[in-house]
């Protein structure tokens, strides 16, 4: 799940095709938990300009698992004309309308600019500047002090600590993991 820092809001779907003739939305589901598709009242879309576009009443929701796409009914979209005119439009929603994570787990937006800290010496070892999903477990980009990436496996063996209210990552560095 993505947060775009321009608009505070955070980024769980993209509109992608109608299906059938009665104006149901397709989504790409861009969340760890498409089901929350389910729970949800409405649905605000929003254009490239990062303008509202519509507010939607979901009327019903069933999911394309193997296809990770959520079809959405809406009160106010009944035909396929009007689903097709959304296509490309993003499904967002309000940091506070995010689920509750598991401990020890944190949001992308919540680590993007944290300064990164040597656990072992208290160095600044530089700022998180992103989060790549790799395979099992994540990567956190921190750019040094000379604008260079180095990669940290999002990994208890690497990750000593995240606080948020002091926005510090401290990383255990072993030898090599530092190296340019």
């Amino acid at each position: 799940m993505w947060t775009s820092l321009r608009t505070n809001r955070v980024l769980i779907g993209r509109i992608v095709g109608a299906q059938g003739l009665r104006g149901e939305l397709k989504i790409h589901a861009l969340t760890d938990n498409p089901a929350r598709f389910a729970d949800m009242k409405n649905l605000r879309l929003y254009g490239s300009d990062g303008m509202l576009r519509a507010e939607l009443t979901l009327l019903s929701v069933r999911f394309l698992d193997s296809k990770g796409i959520v079809v959405a009914g809406t009160k106010e979209v009944t035909d396929r004309n009007g689903a097709e005119s959304l296509v490309g439009t993003t499904v967002e929603i309000f940091p506070g309308e995010r689920y509750p994570l598991e401990e020890g787990a944190f949001w992308v937006d919540d680590l993007i600019g944290m300064t990164a800290v040597d656990h072992s010496t208290g160095d600044v070892l530089g700022t998180v500047s992103d989060v790549m999903p790799a395979g099992e477990n994540d990567l956190y980009a921190v750019r040094d002090e000379k604008g260079a990436d180095h990669f940290i496996p999002a990994v208890k063996e690497f990750i000593a600590g995240v606080d948020l209210e002091k926005r510090e990552m401290r990383i255990s560095l072993i030898e090599g993991l530092w190296d340019s």
